[in-house]
């Protein structure tokens, strides 16, 4: 086999790999910002997700392309909640019908805040599908998912696992003013376009969470003046990975598989070099 069809080959297995690599986004917060109406928060945190972990450049004006489902027993008043993202539609797990949410096409799958909008019997269903959330994750959905007064892993078992949780019950720390004292954003989140005003948007806290899976980075963690607490994290997130259900189920954060950009690049690249040798 001369050269150039070797390199032909390394082409084409380049392009099968932009075609079907695919991976998920997940964010996790303890604040509840359904139940606060958070809509700068979730502005960031939509535009996070459906951006690959960039939500540096948010929308000012209505997007009505990218399709939000809200997955709840209740519904949080949505027009007023999802910033700038209108193209939404609420699956109540209340009705059979809600696994259509899997397959309808939409883009971000929001998960309602526990006994808030999700009862015990929406957990039980959630966790039901966890084969179905895993798949569509694998598949390249998108996760928002809201936790409320400390319910954790059994709670949210749909989700694989991502680590402990606690109720938030911080002397002198159950908001934050922006002063960034009692919570604020790391240096990580700084660079998902997470700010300390969605912070104090979403406010109040009710969870926090701890021994947090490796797979995730940690965009915002209590401070809590070096008090009781501090370092625990308040909002986490997985880009690009994938995930596996069933007990001891987890995240990867990714194969290491290049963008499909980066891999056209890289082919633009070697047929540039074979059009050389061709013309020598």
């Amino acid at each position: 086999m001369t050269w150039t069809k070797r390199l032909a080959g390394c082409l084409s297995a380049m392009a099968f790999c932009a075609a079907t690599a695919s991976a998920g986004n997940i964010i996790i917060t303890g604040h509840d910002t359904d139940d606060h109406g958070a809509s700068s928060y979730m502005n960031w945190a939509l535009t996070a997700l459906l951006n690959n972990g960039n939500g540096t450049t948010l929308p000012v004006s209505s997007q009505t392309g990218p399709r939000i489902a809200y997955l709840g027993n209740s519904s949080a008043t949505l027009s007023s909640y999802l910033g700038f993202y209108d193209n939404f539609v609420f699956y109540d797990l209340d009705s059979p019908t809600w696994t259509n949410a899997f397959t309808d096409g939409n883009a971000v799958l929001i998960i309602g805040s526990g006994f808030d909008f999700v009862n015990a019997a929406g957990s039980a269903a959630l966790n039901a599908q966890q084969a179905a959330f895993v798949t569509y994750f694998n598949a390249g959905g998108n996760l928002f998912v809201n936790t409320e007064q400390g319910l954790g892993q059994t709670f949210y078992g749909f989700i694989p696992s991502f680590g402990g949780t606690l109720a938030n019950s911080l002397p002198g720390c159950s908001s934050e003013s922006g002063t960034g004292t009692c919570m604020n954003v790391t240096a990580q989140g700084t660079t998902r376009g997470h700010t300390l005003g969605q912070i104090v948007d979403a406010d109040i806290t009710h969870t926090r969470f701890t021994s947090v899976s490796s797979s995730f980075e940690v965009l915002s963690t209590y401070v809590n003046s070096g008090g009781a607490g501090t370092g625990s994290a308040i909002t986490i997130a997985l880009f690009g990975g994938t995930a596996t259900g069933g007990p001891g189920g987890g995240f990867d954060p990714g194969s290491g598989i290049p963008e499909p950009g980066t891999l056209m690049l890289m082919g633009g690249g070697m047929l540039g070099i074979v059009a050389l040798r061709r013309k020598r």
